[in-house]
C-alpha cells in the first residue's frame, strides 16, 4: 500500500508523508463554498458518510505536500484520499501523456468537468479530478492487492465518492 501512495505523490495527488488531523470532522457536511481554491477536502464528508463507504474515520490522516492539501482515511478494502491540487484541471489535462499517469481520461462527474486515470500498472489505483475552477480536486482510492479487495474497481469507487462530494462544490461560470 505504502508503494501505491508514494505512487500517487509521484503524480502530484497524494503524500506518503503525513501527519494526524486533531480535529474530528463535523458532524454535517460543510456549506458550499465561493471559492474552490478554499476547499477543505477532509470535511467535506461526514464521518457517517466516511463509514458508509467503509473509511474508518479515526484513521485520517492530512497532508500538505507542495501545494497539495487533503486526507487520506483507511478502509477494510481500500484507501481513500480526498485533496485539493496547487493545479487546475486543465493543467493536468496538458500532462495526460506524462508517464505517472496511466489510461488518463476525460470525463464528467455530475455534469463537471474532470478526468480519471491511474498511477500503477496492475489498476490498484485511480485518481478521480473535477474541476474547481482555481485548482483541481481529488478523489483517491488505492485498493490492496489481495483477493478480498479484487471486488473494488478503484477508478469506478473514485467516480462514485467524486459524485457524492461534486453537490457541495461550489457552481462554475
Amino acid at each position: 500500500m505504502r508503494r501505491a501512495a508514494t505512487a500517487v505523490a509521484m503524480a502530484g495527488l497524494l503524500t506518503a508523508a503525513c501527519a494526524s488531523q486533531g480535529s474530528p470532522a463535523p458532524a454535517s457536511a460543510p456549506p458550499p463554498v465561493a471559492d474552490a481554491g478554499k476547499i477543505d477536502m477532509c470535511t467535506i464528508l461526514t464521518d457517517p458518510e466516511l463509514t458508509s463507504l467503509g473509511a474508518q474515520p479515526n484513521t485520517r490522516k492530512s497532508f500538505n505536500n507542495s501545494g497539495v492539501i487533503g486526507c487520506r482515511w483507511q478502509g477494510k478494502s481500500y484507501t481513500l484520499s480526498m485533496e485539493r491540487a496547487n493545479s487546475t484541471l486543465a493543467g493536468y489535462r496538458a500532462r495526460r501523456n506524462d508517464a505517472s499517469f496511466i489510461n488518463f481520461a476525460d470525463n464528467t462527474v455530475n455534469g463537471r468537468a474532470g478526468s480519471h486515470f491511474g498511477v500503477d500498472k496492475s489498476g490498484s489505483q485511480c485518481a478521480q479530478l473535477m474541476d474547481g475552477g482555481s485548482a483541481a480536486l481529488a478523489v483517491s482510492v488505492a485498493v490492496p492487492r489481495t483477493a478480498a479487495s479484487a471486488a473494488v474497481d478503484p477508478c469506478a469507487e473514485a467516480l462514485r465518492i467524486a459524485q457524492m462530494i461534486e453537490p457541495r462544490l461550489p457552481k462554475l461560470s
